[in-house]
């Protein structure tokens, strides 16, 4: 059993006159197919169900993403501070070329930017505003008030957007552990404070770069939540991915180089070992096929993946740093 199983594929409806694309702001669409009565319906016949085909094709292609936003979209108003939530929904709709939605997305974020919260985010949104406030009123409103903001900057703003400008680079597994999330969540396995309080975590935006992967079960463990144990024990059971604790582990010091440092600590993957040969693999989400992959190509090998805690992978990282810096 997987996490991936938020809602079903697009379908024709029984009466075969609707396809249904997603379920959320402006990307779920509703398409009226001709009316089957009508004589001169027959004749598209065929471009109906090209266009059925095209829609499926699509879906599937972009599936994760769509269950992400998702996600987001019906917990962000339940959050203590859902900035990073908004402006991880504007990368999304972006991807979409949803500029309606992004732009929305910018605009809440960019509200509830001010003194003593988020400021370093001041210069990030007002560049990103600045096409939207040509098009939109609201966003015209926002961005002038971060233009206020910054006329009045004194240096504490952080002008250096540069981590923002890079941002998609640590968030390559943000819909996987935010698909993740959710998963613990259906299985009531996290409460739903615990839940929002990943979401949040997860999403969380900063003109500096994040001291920690961007990992659920990090987030746990970080904030200390009572369900962090029991996660990690249904995740091993669930994906049938064996537990190791990195804690009981000596590091040999050519495995700990095979990958690289900075891939290790942006994507939570890291060589452990090896038994004939054959490389030993420990990650925090087990369901991320695509940093499987990844990892597999990377040591042109065929790898055994194990899980392990956010307080076993620290070990590893703070080992690695020693390696690194001799």
């Amino acid at each position: 059993m997987g996490p991936w199983s938020v809602f079903d594929k697009p379908e024709t409806a029984s009466d075969g006159r609707s396809v249904r694309l997603d379920s959320f702001s402006g990307l779920l669409l509703h398409e009226f197919m001709s009316d089957p009565s009508d004589s001169e319906a027959t004749d598209s016949d065929l471009d109906q169900e090209s266009l059925l085909d095209s829609i499926n094709t699509l879906y599937d292609e972009n599936r994760e993403v769509v269950e992400a936003i998702e996600l987001l979209e019906n917990e962000i108003k339940e959050v203590e501070d859902p900035v990073g939530m908004y402006v991880a929904l504007f990368d999304m709709y972006n991807e979409f070329e949803n500029m309606e939605e992004a732009g929305t997305c910018l605009i809440e974020a960019a509200r509830r930017v001010g003194p003593g919260s988020h400021e370093d985010l001041t210069y990030f949104l007002y560049n990103q505003l600045e096409l939207f406030s040509q098009l939109n009123p609201e966003a015209q409103s926002a961005y002038e008030k971060l233009g206020h903001l910054i006329s009045q900057d004194e240096g504490d703003l952080g002008a250096n957007t540069l981590h923002l400008d890079q941002r998609k680079l640590y968030q390559v597994d943000l819909i996987p552990e935010i698909l993740l999330a959710n998963h613990l969540h259906r299985a009531r396995v996290l409460s739903d404070q615990e839940y929002q309080l990943a979401l949040q975590d997860l999403c969380w935006c900063s003109n500096k770069a994040p001291l920690s992967p961007r990992a659920v079960l990090y987030v746990l463990e970080d904030r200390e939540l009572p369900h962090r144990e029991k996660a990690i024990e249904f995740l091993a059971h669930d994906s049938s991915t064996p537990y190791l604790d990195l804690n009981l582990i000596r590091f040999d010091r050519e495995l700990i180089e095979v990958l690289p440092r900075e891939f290790c600590h942006r994507r939570a993957a890291c060589v452990i070992g090896e038994v004939g040969g054959e490389p030993l693999v420990a990650v925090l989400n087990p369901y991320n096929l695509q940093l499987r992959e990844d990892v597999a190509r990377m040591i042109d090998s065929e790898p055994h993946f194990f899980l392990t805690s956010a307080a076993g992978y620290q070990v590893f990282l703070d080992r690695q740093a020693e390696v690194a810096t001799g």
